[in-house]
């Protein structure tokens, strides 16, 4: 998972919305530091956190997983 590239994209959604951190921490139950963390990329949210924020900015999680060892 690149870390930077989520929260780099994050912060560009955010933004389009017009959403501070502040308001997005609080439509999502988040602190607004974590928000700051992971949009900066030094953070290391867990799928849970993720997951609320993609539907407070109508995002959408794609998970793959692949076999890298035969």
């Amino acid at each position: 998972m690149d870390l930077f590239a989520i929260g780099e994209y994050m912060q560009e959604r955010r933004a389009k919305l017009q959403i501070r951190q502040e308001d997005l921490a609080e439509l999502t139950g988040i602190t607004a530091k974590t928000i700051y963390m992971i949009e900066n990329g030094k953070g290391n949210p867990s799928f849970s956190t993720l997951a609320k924020i993609a539907t407070v900015l109508g995002l959408e999680i794609n998970l793959q997983i692949k076999k890298t060892i035969e």
